[in-house]
């Protein structure tokens, strides 16, 4: 329960801080750091246009640049918080910890890849690790 209150704030922060960035930010200097407009493609130019600002029909393409480089700059941020936070854990254990921690990490990410190429498997081990995890919670519960 704390885990998520923590991750609630967070996330609560940084969007508070992504927001007080962005409104700090001078439109004279985004358009200085933009390369010319004739030597990228804008549909391709910064990350992904996700929905629901993909499916609006009126943006120009201006505009969809703009969402694309906003959407861009957030995944950034979150990856490098989400790197901060494992510093800062990995700081706290101790070497014997740190090798095990690195070795569930590994697991993650080769679970990962492989979920990516089969993704009902991955929504059927998914949903039956949280059913495992209530049950656990209710057991320790009573």
């Amino acid at each position: 329960m704390r885990f998520s209150w923590l991750m609630g704030i967070l996330c609560a922060l940084t969007l508070t801080a992504f927001v007080t960035v962005r409104a700090e930010d001078k439109p004279a200097a985004a358009d200085a750091a933009k390369p010319a407009a004739d030597t990228v493609k804008p549909e391709t130019a910064i990350g992904r246009l996700t929905q629901p600002w993909s499916k609006i029909s009126s943006l120009t393409d201006d505009q969809k640049a703009k969402i694309k480089e906003i959407h861009s700059k957030s995944l950034e941020e979150q990856k490098a918080i989400k790197e901060k936070e494992n510093a800062d854990i990995m700081a706290l254990l101790n070497d014997e910890q740190k090798t095990e921690a690195k070795s569930l990490m590994d697991q993650m990410t080769a679970s990962k890849k492989t979920a990516g190429k089969t993704p009902a498997a991955a929504a059927d081990s998914s949903g039956s690790d949280a059913k495992k995890d209530d049950s656990k919670k209710s057991d320790e519960a009573k």
